[in-house]
């Protein structure tokens, strides 16, 4: 048993007469809070047990913190309206993405330019940062051209051919049937044409049967999928992106805006055959080309693309960030060191909130070595921070995001390197809530814990997916009705409670000044849990269970000189189960200077809560507190 365990069984569990004497029977400390040991899980194990979260402590600039409020911004119309109530709610940055397939075929605007503008325009009135996510969609991947046809004749899945009504517009090795299975243009391409016979030849095997008289899409791509970086069909598609950089760069210079984010491609697991691994390989069956170099290492069509990238935009933009999006998904397949140079950060969708069972869902089941323990438990989880900053995935965060890694791990001309979090949310129903006050306490909860969370562990801008949705229990935290309100309407009046939630927050936060790293005073704490525990998971004969009081999460940002406003709660693993008040003392060491003013505040029923103060000198102050299972925000002063 490793021996952190040990230490936690000993005195948690059997404490020896002189231990139950110093703590008494009902304090069970977690000692020591913070643990470095908690990391200490090797590539590619994972752990029930250890939680690297606590293998570090930081206190956060809660200037920084407002700054990194943000909110995928996908609202189809009531702009003006919808974007001040979402600044109001608190949101300081937005999540817009601008895809390549908006670029016209002449590639000399964009479409629905006026849209982008006007929201653009808005972001800035409101001081509301944008990222602006450049993507490639392979549904409409590049400029492009869609018409339909008819067959004429049977085309039988697995045919290497189709005979169309006209041949009329297609361009061959650019043309191809489109959404024949999944959303995608040109899925199967036409290689040939038979202007007299109309017969045309496929990439690859027809995946379906077609019927003689069915009508299909077609689409004629302005730019292959990816080729080999210094191939000529590389060189056109990379000079087109680069053009439509340039486009969305054009529109935000109009918009006023010269503090921005870009952030290069969107979740490589998610609609990315056309720059993915396999590039144009992934179109055609067999493969036409051979990629010599991984595609998100240096020489990689991903990767080069990336930097030109970033070369254009730092040129117009010296001020603007430039984020790595292929790492949404695959956070450690390009080391941080090896990005494109003046690579400013990049960005993670770790989600992982809905329903995980164990040991159903554990990762690796056919290689039990990889459990560090060898123990699975049995349980539920619900979790609003998601997975990645457990060690139930070997591919926690944590290592990325403790503090020695993010002092360490930098791409070449880079001072400060940034980490994103451009999506993070909960589907009420995945975690099977199916009421819509269920639905908006869930959201409201999730959007208190994931904040508080990763913008004090790491995380410098978090992206709250999604800004609308059409029914309470979607992804939204938007009223559903916002594009009918009236441009008069009041937040009180039509706010969902996770906008409430979030605006009560954010005020405790509001007097927050500038702070440098000389001025932010690291904190410590010693943590006791005080009355009836309560268990996470069952142990078995050979292992402990893990209690709740081990994930108490203590989040300290510094408001002020001698201000700090310091998130407290009981990290629940399952936030749809009904948990009651749990009680601490927390020992809080590094404050400078006697508190004149110490408060509890509760932003989900925005209400002050008592504190019993036991000790305050000038730089310790001990105090008993009641928590639940969502932030609540002590106050020093």
């Amino acid at each position: 048993m490793c021996r952190w365990l040990l230490l936690a069984l000993s005195v948690s569990l059997f404490a020896s007469p002189l231990e139950a004497a110093f703590y008494g029977t009902n304090e069970f400390p977690v000692y020591p809070y913070i643990d470095p040991t908690q990391l200490e899980v090797p590539w590619p194990k994972h752990s029930h047990y250890k939680l690297p979260w606590r293998a570090f402590l930081e206190t956060r600039s809660a200037h920084d913190f407002l700054k990194g409020i943000g909110i995928n911004y996908n609202v189809p119309s009531n702009h003006e309206v919808a974007i001040r109530l979402l600044y109001e709610a608190g949101f300081k940055t937005f999540r817009i993405e601008i895809g390549w397939s908006n670029v016209n075929w002449d590639e000399t605007k964009l479409s629905n330019e006026d849209r982008w503008r006007t929201l653009l325009q808005l972001c800035k009135h409101y001081g509301i940062r944008p990222t602006i996510l450049l993507n490639a969609h392979h549904g409409v991947p590049c400029p492009h051209r869609f018409f339909e046809r008819r067959l004429i004749e049977d085309a039988p899945k697995g045919s290497r051919t189709v005979k169309l009504d006209s041949v009329k517009d297609i361009v061959p090795r650019y043309s191809g049937l489109s959404n024949l299975t999944t959303y995608m243009a040109c899925e199967v391409f036409i290689t040939d044409v038979d202007a007299q016979t109309k017969e045309c030849k496929l990439s690859k095997p027809l995946p379906k049967d077609l019927k003689a008289g069915e009508r299909v899409l077609l689409a004629t791509l302005k730019y292959l999928p990816a080729h080999p970086v210094g191939t000529p069909e590389f060189e056109a598609m990379a000079n087109g992106w680069v053009r439509y950089t340039q486009l969305v760069l054009d529109l935000l210079k109009s918009a006023g805006i010269s503090d921005f984010d870009v952030e290069i491609w969107n979740e490589l697991s998610f609609g990315s055959a056309f720059m993915g691994t396999h590039g144009i390989n992934h179109y055609y069956d067999p493969p036409i080309v051979k990629f010599k170099v991984d595609f998100l290492r240096p020489g990689g069509h991903a990767w080069e693309i990336a930097r030109r990238t970033v070369e254009l935009v730092k040129l117009r933009f010296p001020n603007a960030r430039c984020i790595w999006g292929f790492s949404n998904t695959t956070f450690f397949h390009t080391p941080i060191e090896e990005l494109p140079p003046m690579t400013d950060g990049q960005s993670y969708h770790p989600y992982g909130t809905g329903t995980r069972k164990l040991p159903e869902h554990e990762q690796a089941p056919n290689e039990p070595w990889r459990c560090l323990e060898g123990f699975i438990p049995k349980m539920e989880m619900r979790m609003p921070e998601g997975w990645a900053h457990t060690f139930i995935q070997t591919e926690s965060l944590m290592r990325l995001l403790n503090t020695d890694a993010r002092k360490k791990r930098k791409p070449k001309g880079v001072e400060r390197f940034y980490h994103y979090m451009t999506e993070h949310g909960v589907v009420p129903p995945e975690c099977g809530v199916n009421d819509e006050q269920g639905a908006w306490l869930l959201k409201a909860k999730t959007a208190l814990r994931s904040f508080c969370f990763w913008l004090n562990k790491g995380i410098d801008v978090m992206h709250y997916y999604c800004a609308y949705d059409r029914t309470p229990l979607g992804m939204g935290l938007l009223p559903p009705e916002v594009t009918k309100f009236t441009v008069n309407v009041k937040f009180e009046d039509v706010a969902t409670p996770p906008m409430k939630a979030l605006r009560n927050l954010v005020r405790l936060f509001s007097a927050s000044k500038p702070l440098s790293d000389e001025q932010i005073r690291q904190l410590n704490v010693d943590v006791i849990s005080l009355g009836e525990q309560r268990k996470i998971f069952e142990g078995d004969e050979k292992n402990p269970p893990l209690w709740q009081r081990e994930a108490f999460a203590f989040l300290p940002f510094q408001i002020g000189e001698n201000a700090f406003a310091i998130a407290i709660y009981e990290m629940t693993y399952d936030i749809t189960k009904p948990h009651g008040e749990a009680r601490y003392r927390l020992t809080i060491n590094g404050i400078a200077g006697k508190p004149t003013s110490v408060r509890l505040y509760d932003p989900l029923n925005d209400k002050w809560l008592m504190v019993k103060l036991l000790k305050a000198t000038r730089s310790t102050i001990a105090l008993e507190v009641s928590v639940s299972d969502y932030p609540r925000i002590l106050i020093l002063r």
